[in-house]
């Protein structure tokens, strides 16, 4: 028995740098009823800010998302030079997110083959589940809300803002895909390595105001995007938490009884 609980401590200790309040230790009490209503608490808190998040959004959509684009284009873009530029910026998204994806499973993959289940290694399972997924998940929603595009309402605002179910082409704009997949990137690297999180928010703020400053996205576009991005990383996070839980209690189950036996 001392054997077993001396297996499972480096695991137990190494999976609670996960963060966001989630103790695996909470699991192997009382059969997992006090990880239940921890994750329970923090539902109540995301379904709060769920609630928040939308009447943001709200606001930003019939208060500062046209106002703010006119401005731009009105102040910012009117160089012509910046506006050509801007305009012409290549989209690699998706790119982006096949090398990511690709990376991380392979430094996964490497780690877990050489026997080493640290930081870096839950750090890279995370990073390489969410990615794509928040990549999937932000098409899919573009597709069904089909927002009119910032830069193509500017040119012609008379034309419907939605096609709901037929987004494409210019009605791509909601939610921000940019600020999902970077937001999704940045809360790993937050959670794992807590040091540079002043240079996290730096970046996430730029990459925000460059969205909102070249006519890219309206504001609710980048606020939605960046909410999408915490949504997956967070409920990533919790079903990867869960799981490793189970397993680990699996495993002390198994080891009790070959102990008695």
């Amino acid at each position: 028995m001392v054997l077993a609980k001396h297996r499972l401590t480096p695991i137990i200790f190494e999976a609670n740098s996960f963060g966001n309040g989630v103790d695996i230790n909470l699991f192997h009490e009382s059969g997992g009823t006090i990880f239940g209503r921890h994750v329970c608490m923090n539902m109540k808190k995301v379904s709060i800010s769920f609630l928040l998040i939308v009447l943001l959004v709200l606001c930003s959509y019939f208060y500062l998302d046209a106002r703010t684009a006119m401005f731009v284009n009105r102040v910012w873009m009117s160089h012509a030079r910046l506006s050509v530029f801007s305009a012409n910026i290549p989209n690699f998204l998706f790119s982006i997110v096949c090398l990511i994806t690709i990376i991380a499973w392979t430094a996964y993959f490497y780690l877990t083959h050489k026997g080493i289940y640290n930081t870096h290694t839950r750090f890279f399972q995370l990073v390489a589940i969410t990615i794509p997924l928040t990549y999937f998940l932000k098409s899919t929603l573009k597709h069904a809300i089909g927002r009119i595009d910032t830069r193509f309402w500017l040119r012609h605002p008379g034309f419907k803002e939605f096609h709901w179910f037929h987004g494409g082409g210019n009605y791509t704009s909601f939610p921000s895909g940019h600020m999902a997949v970077f937001m999704a990137l940045v809360i790993a690297l937050w959670r794992f390595y807590p040091r540079y999180r002043s240079a996290y928010f730096g970046f996430l703020s730029v990459l925000a105001l460059a969205l909102i400053m070249t006519n890219y996205h309206f504001i609710s576009d980048v606020i939605a995007g960046a909410y999408l991005g915490f949504l997956v990383n967070y409920f990533t996070h919790l079903g990867l938490t869960f799981f490793s839980n189970r397993r680990m209690r699996t495993g002390e189950y198994d080891q009790k009884n070959e102990s008695r036996q």
